[in-house]
């Protein structure tokens, strides 16, 4: 199942609000005690927040959390129970909620233990965005050097791997998702083609200014392909998905890919335009003085956000159009330019 379409799976009749704390297009979706079951069987970092609706603390942090969760989406999901919900209080007594709000993180499912947010007097946005990112588990292997690239692969030559080649001096978190979702059945790696001198000795092209490049060796082999697709979270999974089949042509799996047509969604171009805005302020917030927050800067914490991060759960912007459908925008543009040149024409007469 692919990690956005979490959301969807569990949007069942069990499917609650917070009695109001978060309004219903809030990227904090609330749970009951079985949807956050089925959340769990997702091996991906989620935060859930266990609150009280009536609780002060916790109806404050509610903007904080909201403006964490636009700078997390869709990579790392985050959602709230309403603990005094009676279908929900027994099991968070369960779960050892004594008090609100309690945050929790579950860095990867069911498999490894959650962590709780310990530092009540900082509930901020940047406090809780910066505790997910950095308690998200990192399966992914960082080459320094392209000298260290080949070794790995002989290393690994009984496994599928991907390396992830990223003007990005951070591994993006995308890939981190992907690490950790397939942690065990596909080795991660990534390294830093700043200026695309590592592609040339790889022997390819040395690329755009924020373009990825991500090879596969599929086991047991040491001669990688060129992943030719979307470097969207939903198509590097159906990909993955394809490689760990066995039984699947990969060449024919990556001429679909490429095949594929980039669609963005309205909605979520509204969401890739608040968080360009939000991750500045997320930065800002996370850095007590003006240096540290130069320094962050300089170091990416916000800079091209845009441009590096694109559209919602995708590495770098979004591909470029096709050249069929180019032409065919060319020429209506074309032909709605002629239109309004022959409609002023008795004008100018």
């Amino acid at each position: 199942m692919l990690p956005q379409l979490v959301l969807g799976v569990v949007l069942t009749s069990s499917w609650v609000l917070a009695d109001g704390l978060f309004a219903e297009d809030s990227l904090v979706k609330t749970l009951d005690s079985e949807s956050f079951k089925r959340v769990l069987e997702f091996n991906q970092t989620t935060m859930i927040a266990f609150v009280s609706p009536s609780n002060l603390d916790c109806q404050q942090m509610v903007p904080d959390y909201e403006k964490a969760a636009l700078g997390l989406h869709p990579l790392v999901p985050t959602y709230a129970m309403d603990c005094k919900n009676d279908l929900n209080t027994g099991f968070c007594r369960e779960q050892g909620i004594d008090k609100f709000p309690t945050i929790k993180l579950f860095p990867r499912g069911r498999t490894e233990p959650s962590l709780t947010f310990a530092n009540p007097d900082e509930r901020s946005a940047s406090a809780y965005y910066y505790w997910a990112i950095r308690g998200a588990p990192n399966y992914v292997t960082k080459h320094y050097r392209v000298e260290q690239i080949q070794p790995w692969v002989e290393k690994t030559e009984d496994k599928n791997a991907v390396l992830l080649l990223t003007k990005d001096k951070k591994i993006p978190l995308l890939w981190k998702s992907l690490a950790n979702k397939y942690a065990g059945q596909v080795e991660f790696a990534s390294h830093r083609d700043r200026k695309g001198r590592s592609s040339v000795e790889l022997g390819m092209e040395a690329g755009g200014q924020k373009e990825a490049k991500i090879l596969v060796y599929p086991a047991g082999s040491t001669t990688p392909f060129r992943y030719e697709g979307i470097n969207k979270i939903d198509s590097l999974s159906k990909f993955l998905d394809s490689v760990l089949d066995g039984t699947v042509n990969l060449k024919a799996a990556n001429e679909e890919a490429r095949a594929e047509e980039f669609v963005p969604d309205e909605k979520e171009l509204e969401i890739e335009r608040k968080q360009e805005a939000q991750r500045l302020a997320l930065a800002h917030g996370g850095f007590t003085e003006l240096i540290d927050f130069e320094k962050a800067i300089k170091e990416g914490h916000g800079a091209d956000y845009h441009d590096v991060h694109g559209y919602p759960g995708m590495m770098g912007g979004p591909p470029p159009v096709k050249k069929a459908d180019r032409v065919e925008s060319d020429d209506s543009q074309r032909k709605g330019q002629d239109a309004d040149a022959s409609s002023r024409i008795p004008d100018e007469l």
